[in-house]
């Protein structure tokens, strides 16, 4: 029964270090502004993780299927996402006053996940082998692996000492690959548009 628990955290924790709009908010915090940005950063991506696992617990899951869901968080979050990857692109570092899109890391975190309605399809499919467990003990098990993942990756973003130039080139990646999420998003949302009026 623990090894079951054991699993879903395992996969969380591996989910939450692929590569995702996630996991490089949290890298970039740590790398221009420090563990604290970072940390900020992750409790906000925690607290959208935190509300889309409870939509899956009342049993909501099925919202993420809804074309009229998917059309207007499409929408939203790629405009979210492009808006972050122009401001990104455009900003030149400076290690004597780090990195200049400071705003406010819990809420652009919390944003950022909450625009992306595959993190509540992810948990409903992660979840659905494990409804004849115990619900609440496999949801736990799975938001305490990704959050793992996550904290590790503050804390060993908010070490690693690069120089300007090298910063300035995990912005243009970290900007590129925002940008081809917001593309998906799009793509998201107008797929959905042909189902809603087909």
């Amino acid at each position: 029964m623990i090894m079951t628990y054991l699993i879903l955290a395992f996969i969380g924790f591996i989910a939450a270090l692929t590569p995702g709009p996630d996991i490089f908010f949290i890298i970039r915090n740590g790398l221009c502004y420090g563990l604290k940005e970072a940390i900020l950063a992750t409790i906000g991506i925690l607290t959208g993780n935190l509300i889309y696992l409870f939509l899956v617990y009342i049993g909501l899951s099925i919202v993420g299927n809804n074309p009229y869901f998917q059309f207007i968080i499409g929408i939203f979050g790629a405009v979210y996402l492009l808006r972050i990857s122009i401001l990104i692109f455009k900003e030149k570092v400076r290690l004597n006053n780090s990195c200049t899109m400071k705003k406010n890391s819990y809420l652009q975190g919390l944003f950022l996940n909450l625009s992306n309605p595959k993190a509540m399809l992810f948990f409903s499919i992660v979840i659905t082998p494990f409804l004849g467990k115990n619900i609440k003990i496999s949801l736990l098990a799975l938001f305490s692996g990704i959050a793992l993942a996550f904290f590790i990756a503050s804390v060993i973003s908010s070490k690693i000492e690069l120089k300007e130039k090298s910063l300035n080139l995990v912005n243009k990646v970290i900007a590129i690959i925002f940008f081809i999420f917001s593309l998906k998003l799009f793509l998201l949302a107008y797929e959905s548009f042909f189902i809603l009026f087909k």
